[in-house]
C-alpha cells in the first residue's frame, strides 16, 4: 500500500509540474484567447442544458444562436446576480439537466445580503476542485515535500476538497484548533490554517496568550472572505514569528472565492505578495499599478483564464464590478456573466510586465503568465479618499499598523455618518484596556491614509452595539447602510 500511495503522489506531482510549465511558457495572450473561446462554449452549454437559464434568456429576448463571437457575448448576454438567479428559480432548475439526484455536496453563502446563494457539486466536481486546491497549496507551501496538516477553520460547513492532505475540520472553535496544534505539533512538518481573517486573528492571539509557541513551528495562513489589509498580514506574521518577505519560512496568503462559484477565483502567490508589499513602500509603483491618489493598496491576485472568464464592468457610478463566467464543462450550476458585487479591475500579465519595467522592478514579475485581479472590496472611493468616503480599507490598514493597538481590538468596527464628520465605532477585545489614548493613537494612524476629520469611539467588548459576541458565522458589516 505504501508503494501505491507513493506512486499516486508521484503521478500527481508530475501532473502539477506539467501545469506549471504550461502556465510559465504559454504566451499570456494565448491563455486569454483560450478563455474567450471557452466562454462561448460555456454559454451555449448553459443555454441548452439549464432550464432556468434557458427561461431567463427567453425572458430577456436573447437567442443563443445569435451569440457566436466574443463581441456578441459582451453585447447580448445578460449580466445576472444572486437575486436574478437564486431568488427566482428552484435550485434544481439552475442545475444542468434540471436535476439534483447526482449532487454529492450542497453549500450556501452567508445570507448577509438577505438572499442565499447555493453551490452544488457532483463527485466529479469535488475531484476537480481537489486538483485545483492541491495545485495551489503545493505551489505555495510544498505540500508534497512536507508532511502537512490543513486545519479548516471555516464556518458554515465549508469544506476544503483534497485527495492527499490530512485535514482537521474544526469550524470556528479556537480551543479545538489550539488543542490539535499542541497535540500534533511534533507530528507534522507544517500546519496550514485556513479560515476567515477575524477568526484567525482571535485564534492566533488566543494561542499566544495560552503560551503556544507558534514561532517554534512552520505555520502558514490562508484567508479571505473580505478585504485584507497589508498591515493585517504584517500583524499576523509578527504573532507567528514569520518574516512576510520570506515566505519559505511561513506564508500568509489571501484568497478570493464565492460559495456559488468556486473556493478560489483569485489567489495570491509569494510573487504577488512581494509586488503588493513593494507598492505599499514605493509611491511611484503604487500609482502605476493602482492609479493616482491611491494611498491604500488593494489586493493583487492572479487567476486562471482557462477556469474562469473574468470581466470588469463599470456600474452606473463608474465603479468596476466583477462579472464572472465559469468555464468547466462539467459544472452542475454553470453561472454565466455573474455579478459578484465586488469591485475588481483586471490587468493582463503583459501590462504588469510593462508597469514593473517602467518602475525598475522587473525582478518582481511572477513566473506564471496569468492575468491579475486588482480587488478593492465592495466599494472603491473614486480617485483617492474624498470627504465622507472613508472605506474599510483605510480603517483596517490603520488598525493593524500599530501591533500593540491591534492586539487590544477584535478587529470589528463600524463606520457611521456623524454630525458633520464620520464616526468610527471600534470594539475592544475582552478585558483589554482601551482608554482615550487608544482612540488618539488610532486617529493619528488613520490620518496617514485619509485627510479628513474623523471621530473615533473606542468601546469595551460588551458595549459594542453591532453584535456583542462574535460567533464568526457571518461576515462583519463594517459600514452602516447610510454610509
Amino acid at each position: 500500500m505504501v508503494g501505491l500511495r507513493g506512486l499516486k503522489d508521484w503521478l500527481i506531482r508530475r501532473e502539477y509540474a506539467r501545469i506549471t510549465r504550461a502556465l510559465a511558457t504559454t504566451p499570456p495572450q494565448k491563455l486569454l484567447a483560450r478563455g474567450r473561446r471557452d466562454v462561448l462554449k460555456a454559454f451555449h452549454r448553459a443555454a441548452r442544458q439549464v432550464p432556468a437559464y434557458k427561461r431567463l434568456l427567453a425572458e430577456r429576448g436573447v437567442d443563443p444562436a445569435d451569440v457566436t463571437t466574443i463581441e456578441q457575448f459582451h453585447q447580448r448576454v445578460p449580466i445576472v446576480d444572486k437575486h436574478a438567479v437564486f431568488a427566482s428559480s428552484e435550485l434544481a432548475e439552475l442545475c444542468t439537466g434540471g436535476r439534483i439526484d447526482d449532487v454529492a455536496s450542497f453549500h450556501t453563502s452567508s445570507g448577509r445580503s438577505g438572499v442565499y446563494s447555493f453551490g452544488v457539486a457532483t463527485r466529479r466536481d469535488l475531484r476537480r476542485a481537489a486538483i485545483g486546491v492541491e495545485y495551489l497549496l503545493d505551489r505555495n507551501f510544498d505540500i508534497f515535500s512536507r508532511k502537512t496538516l490543513l486545519i479548516n477553520c471555516n464556518a458554515m460547513g465549508v469544506k476544503v476538497p483534497t485527495r492527499t492532505l490530512a485535514v482537521a475540520e474544526t469550524s470556528v472553535r479556537a480551543n479545538a484548533v489550539l488543542a490539535l496544534v499542541r497535540t500534533l505539533g511534533g507530528q507534522f512538518d507544517q500546519f496550514i490554517l485556513n479560515g476567515e481573517s477575524p477568526f484567525l486573528k482571535k485564534l492566533i492571539e488566543d494561542g499566544v496568550e495560552a503560551g503556544l509557541r507558534w514561532k517554534d513551528m512552520l505555520v502558514h495562513v490562508v484567508t479571505g472572505g473580505e478585504f485584507l489589509a497589508e498591515n493585517y498580514r504584517s500583524y499576523i506574521a509578527h504573532l507567528l514569528g514569520i518574516d512576510p518577505d520570506k515566505p519559505e519560512g511561513g506564508m500568509i496568503g489571501f484568497n478570493m472565492g464565492l460559495s456559488e462559484l468556486s473556493l478560489s477565483i483569485f489567489c495570491e502567490s509569494a510573487e504577488t505578495i512581494r509586488i503588493r508589499r513593494a507598492a505599499g513602500q514605493d509611491r511611484r509603483l503604487r500609482c502605476a499599478l493602482f492609479g493616482q491618489g491611491v494611498d491604500t493598496c488593494p489586493e493583487l491576485m492572479q487567476y486562471h483564464p482557462s477556469e474562469t472568464y473574468v470581466e470588469s464592468i463599470p456600474d452606473p457610478s463608474g465603479s468596476p464590478q466583477l462579472v464572472v463566467s465559469m468555464l468547466d464543462r462539467g459544472l452542475k450550476i454553470p453561472l454565466i456573466r455573474y455579478n459578484t458585487g465586488d469591485t475588481v479591475e483586471t490587468m493582463t500579465f503583459e501590462d504588469l510586465r510593462t508597469v514593473l519595467a517602467r518602475c525598475g522592478c522587473e525582478s518582481l514579475l511572477p513566473g506564471l503568465h496569468l492575468p491579475l485581479g486588482i480587488i478593492w472590496g465592495k466599494k472603491r472611493p473614486a480617485g483617492g479618499t474624498a470627504a465622507g468616503s472613508i472605506s474599510q480599507m483605510e480603517v483596517k490598514e490603520a488598525l493593524y499598523r500599530d501591533f500593540d493597538l491591534a492586539g487590544r481590538l477584535t478587529g470589528n468596527f463600524r463606520i457611521e455618518p456623524g454630525d458633520g464628520r464620520t464616526v468610527i465605532l471600534v470594539q475592544g477585545r475582552p478585558g483589554a484596556e482601551i482608554g482615550p489614548d487608544v482612540a488618539d493613537r488610532l486617529g493619528d494612524t488613520l490620518r496617514t491614509y485619509v485627510d479628513q476629520d474623523v471621530e473615533i469611539r473606542m468601546l469595551a467588548y460588551r458595549d459594542f452595539p453591532y453584535g456583542i459576541e462574535h460567533n464568526y458565522e457571518q461576515k462583519n458589516q463594517y459600514a452602516s447602510p447610510a454610509t
